[in-house]
């Protein structure tokens, strides 16, 4: 548990990592510091998780730019408790679903807020911010600006 008045910081989270190869250019950027999307050369959409085809209009055309990691929290997951291998130890910790300034919606953890669920605001904005595991793996995360 943290403290009273602490807030919640990603330590002792290592979950275990295996991404497909559509989704090694999005995991090698979070090693590099910044989040990339992908995007659609045909009708410019981002979208995400990466996936082979544009899920707007099916093109094969894509290519993976880089976003300003800033956005809206549109929900989250206080976690108490947790069996899977990896975040064990790390309790508690947040997850959360961010609405990105480009448009797709991705999956986080939400870091600098209370332990108290009652105390976190939906649609407040969020800006992407490093957390590297103690095994070495970069995962995304977002704090409230």
């Amino acid at each position: 548990m943290t403290p009273d008045g602490a807030t919640l910081d990603g330590a002792g989270l290592d979950p275990v990592v295996s991404p497909g190869p559509e989704g090694l250019p999005f995991w090698e950027g979070l090693r590099r510091g910044v989040l990339l999307l992908p995007r659609c050369e045909a009708c410019r959409t981002f979208f995400f998780y990466p996936r082979a085809l544009c899920p707007s209009c099916g093109s094969r055309r894509l290519t993976w730019e880089e976003s300003s990691g800033r956005g809206t929290l549109y929900t989250f997951c206080m976690h108490f408790r947790s069996q899977v291998p990896g975040l064990q130890s790390a309790t508690p910790f947040a997850t959360c679903l961010v609405d990105l300034a480009e448009g797709p919606r991705v999956m986080g953890y939400l870091l600098g807020v209370p332990e108290d669920p009652e105390l976190i605001e939906c649609g407040v904005p969020v800006r992407r911010t490093p957390l590297e595991t103690p095994g070495g793996q970069c995962l995304l995360a977002f704090r409230p600006v």
